[in-house]
Parts: C-alpha cells; structure tokens; sequence
C-alpha cells in the first residue's frame, strides 16, 4: 500500500512534469520531442478493463491527439515484486491507447530499489524483455544552492528524498524548503510537510542546529518559523507522536488538494488518530478513490 512519502513523490511529478524530462535528458536526449512540454494524462486502465490498475503518472509528449512518445512514471519506494507482472501492463496498455512508443520510467530514490527496479522484465522465455528506465539517486542531483532550488522547486523536493540521509542533507533540505517559500498556497502548504517527512532523522536534527547558528547564509524568516514558531509541530524533534501528527496534517492537506470537502467531524478524527499505519492506509486509497467513502471506508462519520 502506498504511503504518505511515496503520495508525495508522486505530487511532484503530477504537479512538474518536465522534472522527468530534465532527469531524462542525459541519456535520452535525441529521443525526447522536447518542442512541446509534457502533458498529463489520465493514468486509469478502465477503458481496457483494467479498471484495478492506476499508474502513478502518464506523460504526453507531442501532439496531444497524436503523441509521439507516452510516458508511464511510476514511483518506487520499496521493492515489491508484484509491480513488475503490473507494469509491463501499463505499457502494452498505453501503446495500444495511443498507438505510439511508449516508456516506462521509474523514479527510485532510494539506491538498493533503484538496482532492483532496473532489472530487466522478462516477458516470455528471454525472447521478450521490457527494459525500464530508472531515475536513482545516481540520476536525481544534489542541490544545496537555494538560486538553484527556487528555478525548480519540485526537483529540490526530490533531492531531499534521494539524498535525505547522506551526510549535508540538511543543506539540501533548506535550499528546498527557501524554494517553497514563495509558490502557490498548495504547494507552499504541502512541500514543506513533504521535505521533513523525507528528511532523515539526522540530517533534521543538523537542521535544528543549523538554523539556531546566528547570521547563517541561508537563513531566512520562512525557515525560521517551521523551527522556532511551531510550524513543525514536533517534527525535528524526532518524537513519534510529532511524527504522526505530521503524517495526519499531511493527509488533510491531500485530501482538499484532491478537491474533497473533509467534514468538521472527519477533521477531528484525522488529526486525533495516533495511528501511523492506519493514516498511510487512508493515504494509499486517497490517491484513486472517487469518493471519502472509498478512502475511509466504514470508518467515515
């Protein structure tokens, strides 16, 4: 079941598409239609039947009635051996929808699922092998420079999750979090939350202290507040009840940016409920279900 993290990621690349091509661009920049920006697409399988299949995110590239090159993005968290019968699906899906080449591309942020994701999918006896294209941290580059970050704020907020927990993370994490300062309220809500739930325990914890350094470089009033205000609530503190909270606004905020009107009561139970895995399991029905009904089930007030 996906999680809120794995919610995240896929937010980017649904919310800057061009971050894929950016990634893309080294090693398939001649194969790319990079005259038009990418369009997305509906992800759903329903008109072939596959209604229990939903990519994470399908790109156009082209002209939008005649494209001549299909995206299917997928995010990668964890190692799960049921996605390699499922993707190779989407693509045959995809190629017949739109009659055109299509590619499977994998963001992997972390290294180990990276090289698993990279393994070729054996279709039929070796005659037939699906070869996906993965973005890992090797892919996803390393931005501390906050000039760098605001030019793309989606791409700082994936750096965090590819290198959230190697040594100077922290600098990656406030370059992105001066890149969310001056977006959309969406997003300048979201990708903050997004940025700590990455963040490893211990570059948070650098963070802390990095922001307490009198006249630092970076600091700024926005960063400030998500330490000394309480924006946080909890969250650098490393405690396991902050932690949840986080995970519970970030699910509220999910759910209005999906478009829901979350009742007064359905509020109140979101943001008392201490329960982690029961949060990333209204998180992992959220991003397809049609309704709250479908995300909460019985437990719906």
């Amino acid at each position: 079941m996906p999680k809120l993290t794995h919610e995240a990621l896929v937010h980017l690349v649904r919310a800057a598409p061009e971050l894929v091509l950016r990634l893309l661009g080294s090693e398939l920049a001649s194969e790319l239609p990079l005259h038009a920006p990418p369009r997305v697409t509906a992800a759903e399988f329903t008109d072939l039947n596959f209604a229990e299949h939903r990519a994470d995110a399908v790109l156009v590239l082209g002209d939008p009635e005649h494209p001549t090159l299909v995206l299917v993005v997928e995010v990668q968290s964890e190692i799960d051996a049921r996605k390699r019968w499922t993707w190779p699906l989407y693509v045959a899906g995809l190629r017949a929808r739109w009659r055109c080449p299509v590619l499977l591309v994998i963001i992997a942020p972390n290294a180990v699922v990276a090289r698993w994701c990279a393994e070729p999918i054996d279709l039929g006896h070796a005659r037939c092998l699906l070869r996906p294209v993965v973005l890992g941290p090797d892919q996803i580059p390393v931005i501390t420079d906050p000039a760098e970050a605001l030019r793309a704020p989606e791409l700082a907020v994936l750096s965090v999750a590819a290198h959230g927990h190697e040594p100077g993370a922290e600098h990656i994490a406030l370059a992105a979090l001066i890149a969310a300062r001056d977006l959309d309220s969406d997003r300048h809500l979201l990708y903050p939350d997004f940025i700590f739930a990455l963040l490893g325990q211990v570059a948070r914890d650098a963070l802390e202290q990095l922001m307490r350094i009198p006249n630092y470089e970076y600091q700024s009033d926005f960063a400030r507040k998500y330490y000394f205000e309480g924006k946080a609530e909890g969250k650098v503190e490393g405690k396991a009840e902050g932690k949840v909270e986080g995970e519970a606004r970030l699910l509220l905020k999910l759910l209005r940016l999906r478009g829901f009107v979350v009742p007064e009561e359905l509020e109140r139970r979101i943001s008392g409920c201490g329960d982690s895995e029961r949060l990333e399991l209204w998180a992992g029905r959220l991003l397809s279900a049609p309704s709250l009904g479908e995300v909460f089930g019985a437990e719906l007030p």
